[in-house]
């Protein structure tokens, strides 16, 4: 993977650890499994270190945008529905007159027709409401995989048990799924979700202004 500053670890390993007896160089606890395992440990450490810290980055904003998103959205859906106070202030003015007009005694056809029949909203507040449901929806897709990524890091972390083989085996095959899931490529990609929902954001409140 690119992008790492890879530091080799000064270490002679030839020191660090006892020679291996004739023959049995690729043991299981042989010193180049242990030479692997430390090299590796630098690289991987390195690598996890710089994409937590752009996922807790990603998750702070998108909770926080998220957060703000859904207040505007609670607002603008109240735009989609007819204001039921008003008419019922409405239908109450409307029944008093008629009553003023027909005396004591009412008729179906001089009762007041619902004021919530014929309602339709504009369509700018449609327009407002489904920009703004788009931008919720990207800044929780965004969320949800940030978390789905550092639980896959918290995994790729974890220390194995078993021999020097055993672990340098587990610590490969672990590369190797991030490296067939593209993880490193999704971890790029998500801060381009969150710029596309605050742009939708953005459009959203010149269309509700």
């Amino acid at each position: 993977m690119k992008g790492f500053d890879y530091r080799v670890r000064d270490t002679d390993y030839r020191q660090k650890y006892r020679p291996d007896e004739p023959l049995q160089e690729a043991s299981e606890n042989s010193r180049m499994w242990k030479t692997y395992l430390d090299e590796t440990e630098i690289y991987d450490q390195e690598m996890v270190r710089k994409w937590t810290d752009t996922l807790s980055m990603l998750l702070v904003f998108a909770a926080l945008f998220s957060a703000i998103l859904a207040t505007f959205v609670v607002e603008t859906l109240r735009d989609l529905q007819p204001d039921y106070m008003q008419i019922s202030a409405t239908l109450l003015v409307r029944l008093v007159n008629a009553v003023e007009a027909n005396g004591t005694s009412l008729t179906a056809a001089a009762l007041p027709a619902d004021p919530a029949s014929g309602f339709a909203p504009d369509i700018s507040i449609v327009w407002v409401n489904a920009i703004f449901f788009v931008s919720l929806t990207l800044g929780l897709a965004t969320a949800l995989a940030v978390v789905l990524v550092r639980q896959w890091l918290y995994a790729y972390e974890s220390n194995p048990s078993g021999t020097a083989r055993d672990r340098s085996v587990i610590r490969q095959y672990r590369y190797m799924g991030i490296t067939k899931w593209r993880v490193p490529l999704i971890i790029e990609f998500l801060p381009v979700l969150l710029h596309v929902a605050l742009i939708l954001f953005l459009a959203g409140l010149v269309l509700l202004l």
